[in-house]
């Protein structure tokens, strides 16, 4: 209940439209009290007594009840229905946006696909919960009262021995209930695995049909559609149990009023018209009965998929602003990493960083080199709080990162990837992401200042091109050329260029590095490389092993070391080294 109370708080901010839709539906619930009220006249005023009268004026109370129904039922239904999208669209809007703010340790935890199964297929499972059924539910439970009224009027002892059955069926609604939320979870979960292969494939497709896995690919999909049928077909054998279990079970119920009732009115003790319309009224019951058990069914299937939102919802966020955070100053002196520490898990898992003190001066800029999984990746990701340090502090200035806001924070600081994501949009808008109100010359200076004003040109659109999901319309080299105009737009203080073109050809990679140049003239940079040609005239290279610094300095210096730079320096540029290392001696 507690679950669906917060489902129902939804809800909460068109209770006026609601109240609206619950006074037609009292109205609807009346015409159904009345309707099973005019048996009594119709066989014993109309047909027994020949009262014409009542005959003439029976056809226009007849229409006005079903007028009166017809309208209620419209109104109230209409009101609801778009009161639950609307609370739908709520739900929707609040778990994306506390999706937005989640950790990148969350979404590394998580697959794609499920994640968006639970935007899409789980909140549109909630949609009958907070619109439909609870439509139902009230105008059902109204009924209920309207039509109680009615057998309890004709017959108050009669009425009682008809509900006897009533707590037999609710306790029957109750288990068919809880089997079919545990059911209705399951489904969810087939449904998530089946959107995380759809993705994965669809995502990948070029790997799959570059090594002919189309069939075991259909063959994983199949295999997770049929899992998920699996699920379905329990959900309708509870769903549609319940209709005629209860049915059999309220006919008991209507043996015994036929039995007695019959009795009396063949005794002369109630004349046929009260006891017809009884019968009719105890009929009608069974029904809104039959309606909350369906309603009932579908609450459950709704409280599965909520539970899995909610706890989406109740993620906690890892990084977050103290309370007394502040914004963050522009960078003045550079940035400061004082015994910097890090190890996933909270700081359980095993180290990934381990007493990395470094200063960064402002303008600098500082390589980071060093075999895979050194730990150079993670320090950077450290720097705009991506994660937070478990050991030490990283300052802007003198201030800890950890006392600002992450959005001042975040405002100074731009990152270009190798791995480069463009959005499905315009080539404009992919470069003024993030500056909607950006000026047409304020792009194409951008995209000039990134060498990309020319092969944008060159397109038959220009700046309105649109370049397809992730840019699959664009060289890798273009695409990377947009991804360094969109962070000169940005105008960063601080930029992290991170392996930026270690996957580029020779002639992609002269162009995307004339305009990293651009990009990091005046600009505190912290770069990652594997190709140290991209990085020989840094200010300060520091050559990281297994999370800790191991040597510093200029190109120069360290080949003159003869440390770890000097035998990944060799490894890549063996012709090279041997004449590097002879100038030196001489020098």
């Amino acid at each position: 209940m507690d679950l669906y109370r917060r489902l129902l708080g939804y809800l909460r901010p068109y209770r006026g439209r609601f109240a609206v839709a619950s006074l037609f539906m009292v109205a609807v619930s009346a015409t159904t009290g009345a309707t099973a009220m005019i048996i009594q006249p119709i066989l014993d005023d109309i047909f027994m007594a020949k009262d014409k009268e009542m005959l003439a004026l029976l056809p226009l109370g007849v229409v006005g009840i079903y007028l009166v129904r017809g309208v209620g039922r419209y109104v109230a239904s209409s009101i609801m229905q778009v009161v639950g999208q609307r609370a739908v669209q709520d739900i929707r809007n609040d778990l994306f946006a506390r999706l937005q703010r989640l950790s990148l340790r969350f979404f590394a935890d998580k697959q794609t696909g499920q994640i968006m199964s639970r935007l899409t297929n789980d909140v549109q499972q909630i949609q009958d919960a907070v619109s439909i059924v609870v439509y139902d539910i009230v105008r059902e439970s109204l009924t209920m009262i309207a039509l109680l009224g009615v057998v309890y009027y004709r017959d108050w002892k009669l009425a009682t021995i008809a509900l006897l059955v009533i707590p037999l069926s609710g306790g029957l609604i109750g288990r068919l209930g809880k089997s079919l939320r545990k059911v209705s979870t399951e489904s969810q979960e087939r449904m998530a695995d089946m959107n995380a292969t759809l993705l994965e494939t669809f995502t990948g497709v070029r790997v799959v049909q570059a090594f002919g896995m189309e069939t075991y690919e259909i063959d994983r999909f199949e295999k997770a559609n049929a899992l998920y049928f699996e699920t379905l077909k329990k959900t309708i054998r509870i769903n549609e149990l319940s209709s005629p279990l209860l049915e059999f079970i309220g006919a008991f119920g209507i043996a015994a009023i036929i039995a007695v009732g019959g009795a009396q009115v063949i005794a002369g003790e109630t004349t046929v018209g009260a006891f017809f319309s009884f019968l009719t009224a105890l009929f009608m019951l069974y029904q809104p009965i039959s309606k909350l058990s369906r309603a009932n069914n579908k609450v459950q299937q709704a409280m599965a998929a909520a539970a899995r939102i909610f706890e989406m919802m109740d993620t906690p966020r890892e990084i977050v602003d103290r309370p007394d955070a502040r914004p963050l100053a522009p960078l003045a002196k550079g940035i400061t990493f004082e015994r910097v520490s890090f190890a996933y898990d909270g700081g359980a898992g095993a180290p990934v960083l381990t007493g990395i003190d470094l200063a960064v001066a402002r303008g600098q800029v500082v390589a980071l080199v060093g075999s895979s999984g050194a730990g150079k990746s993670t320090l950077v990701n450290l720097v705009p709080r991506f994660f937070d340090v478990t050991g030490g502090a990283i300052r802007f200035d003198d201030t800890d990162i950890r006392d600002v806001t992450i959005a001042s924070l975040r405002a100074q600081i731009g990152i270009v990837t190798q791995e480069v994501f463009l959005f499905a949009d315009t080539i404009r808008n992919n470069i003024a992401y993030g500056h909607a109100d950006a000026s047409d010359e304020a792009v194409t200076s951008a995209a000039t200042a990134a060498f990309a004003h020319d092969f944008i040109s060159a397109l038959p659109e220009g700046y309105d091109t649109f370049i397809g999901e992730r840019g699959v319309r664009l060289s890798g080299g273009q695409r990377q050329r947009l991804s360094i105009a969109r962070a000169l737009m940005k105008n960063p203080a601080v930029m992290i260029l991170d392996e930026a073109t270690s996957a580029l050809d020779t002639e992609s990679e002269k162009a995307v590095q004339a305009a990293l140049a651009n990009l990091m003239k005046g600009r505190t940079t912290l770069v990652i490389a594997h190709r140290l040609s991209t990085i020989l005239n840094a200010d300060r290279i520091v050559t990281l092993d297994r999370g800790r610094i191991v040597e510093t300095g200029t190109h120069e210096e360290l080949l003159a070391n003869n440390g770890p730079y000097r035998r990944l320096f060799e490894l890549q540029f063996a012709d090279m080294a041997e004449p590097a290392a002879t100038s030196q001696e001489k020098a």
